[in-house]
Parts: C-alpha cells; sequence; structure tokens
C-alpha cells in the first residue's frame, strides 16, 4: 500500500485529495517500519536476533541516506517526477524480496517439522 500511494503522488490530483494519499502512506509506511522489526525479531533464532535486527536497522539507514541521493539527482537531471516511481519500485521490490524470504522460512519450518520457538520479553 505504501509503494501504491508514493506513486499515487505522482499524478496531478485535487489538493485535499493529495493530503489524504500523504496522510496514509505515512500511515503505511510507520506500519511496515514497525512490523518489519517486530517480524525480524520473531523469525530469527536467539543467537542472532540483535545481528539481524541490526542488519536490518543497518538496511534501512542506507535507504534513508540513499533515497534523498537519488532524488536529488533526479532533479537535478529534470527527472523528478521519476523520483515517485523509483521510490514506488523499491518499496514493491521490498514486497517481493519479504515474500520469498517468508516463504523460504515457512518452507525451512516445515523440513525441521516443528514451530520455531518463540520468547517472549519479560
Amino acid at each position: 500500500m505504501t509503494a501504491a500511494g508514493v506513486f499515487l503522488l505522482s499524478v496531478r490530483m485535487p489538493l485535499a485529495l493529495t493530503f489524504t494519499v500523504v496522510f496514509l502512506t505515512g500511515v503505511f509506511l510507520n506500519s511496515a517500519q514497525t512490523m518489519i522489526y517486530a517480524t525480524v525479531s520473531i523469525r530469527s533464532r536467539p543467537e542472532n536476533r540483535a545481528t539481524a535486527v541490526g542488519w536490518t536497522s543497518g538496511m534501512g539507514r542506507f535507504g534513508a541516506v540513499f533515497g534523498p541521493w537519488l532524488g536529488g539527482q533526479l532533479l537535478a537531471a529534470n527527472q523528478g517526477d521519476w523520483g515517485f516511481t523509483a521510490f514506488a519500485l523499491a518499496g514493491l521490490s521490498s514486497m517481493v524480496l519479504i515474500g520469498i524470504a517468508a516463504l523460504r522460512g515457512s518452507k525451512q519450518t516445515a523440513d525441521r517439522g516443528s514451530e520455531p520457538e518463540l520468547i517472549g520479553a519479560h
């Protein structure tokens, strides 16, 4: 939904609708960021959970640096409208890669024949 919202921002809409799309895209983006950390921590084994969450955070930081750079390069090349498409494609590719990881993880769980142990915080 975040990718669709970002892509919609490249379409000229009435101001009220644009504000609504921006708001909903922000809600979806915030939810996705929160859930990716939760998913990584739940699906990781206890001995490498901190490393997995750290790598996830690091990739997010990389995107936080690379995204504005890419947007600036596109604006400098007078291709600013392509920024929305590029960021939507990044979100779409993330969705595909997370889906592949989920399928791979569920296959590994089925091969082991047991449910992964979830350890809650106390």
